[in-house]
């Protein structure tokens, strides 16, 4: 079981690495790093640093129209990574946008300024919690386990400072770390909001890591959460693992042994 979620894993981190943008050297020798290359690559670089997506259409100003920046940018996506160690990656969906990914991302948190710590903490804290409720979460239990632990999202943390409510409402969501979705069944119900991955969080982590740091944080073996493991990457990759058999019917049982277990952490 193990070796399939792992297999399924590694398909996933393939797939996720060819939706960067596709270099070609016959796209790249009639380029010259000229001034619009120039431009390109200062804006992605000056505004890499905030995480939050780099519109298409927003560099289509530096140049002389969207003809050139679709020029440009293979030669650009070039540099970024032989110069700076930076992969610029292509997200889903419309508008066109993007986000640079390091090559050689932090190891540990010591690598990390100081600035910088607390915000990754909450974060990894956040998307471990996640993933172990099966990836999708509401609102109102993210802030209920944030509270068990000290940390009332509407005050001041000594650690994780003021404004942790638009940290996560906000700031996560917008740098793709989070995807937050608000529905409503009728009129008459309050919405409801809840919590998945965004996209930036499934390049830049893996489920394995996290189960890995789960197991340390629960003292649990990592074999507690591989349900867990191969429901995300089901939800991940329908189409890359087999179909559900009757025999199979016992991931519900162990994902309600493994929610049975976090409420008792609380």
């Amino acid at each position: 079981m193990a070796s399939t979620s792992r297999n399924a894993s590694q398909r996933r981190n393939t797939s996720r690495s060819q939706q960067s943008i596709i270099v070609s050297q016959a796209e790249i020798q009639h380029v010259e790093i000229d001034q619009q290359v120039r431009a390109i690559l200062n804006f992605i670089l000056c505004h890499s640093a905030n995480k939050v997506p780099i519109k298409h259409n927003d560099l289509v100003p530096l140049t002389d129209g969207k003809a050139e920046v679709n020029k440009r940018l293979p030669l650009v996506t070039q540099l970024l990574e032989k110069r700076y160690g930076i992969k610029l990656v292509q997200l889903e969906g419309n508008p066109k946008r993007y986000i640079c990914i390091a090559e050689a991302p932090p190891t540990s948190t010591f690598e990390l300024t100081a600035a910088q710590r607390p915000q990754f903490t909450l974060l990894y804290i956040i998307l471990t919690y996640v993933f172990l409720r099966g990836c999708h979460l509401e609102e109102s239990k993210l802030f209920t386990m944030l509270d068990t632990l000290g940390v009332n999202v509407h005050e001041e943390h000594e650690y994780f400072g003021s404004d942790i409510s638009k940290l996560v409402e906000e700031t996560f969501v917008k740098q793709e770390y989070l995807k937050r979705e608000r529905s409503q069944l009728n009129p008459f119900d309050d919405p409801k909001i809840t919590y998945s991955w965004g996209q930036r969080a499934k390049r830049e982590f893996t489920y394995q890591q996290i189960v890995q740091f789960a197991s340390k944080l629960f003292n649990q073996d990592v074999s507690f959460f591989q349900k867990q493991l191969m429901m995300a990457e089901a939800m991940d990759n329908p189409e890359g693992l087999p179909a559900p058999t009757p025999a199979a019917d016992s991931t519900n049982t162990s994902y309600t042994d493994c929610n049975s277990f976090m409420e008792s952490q609380q």
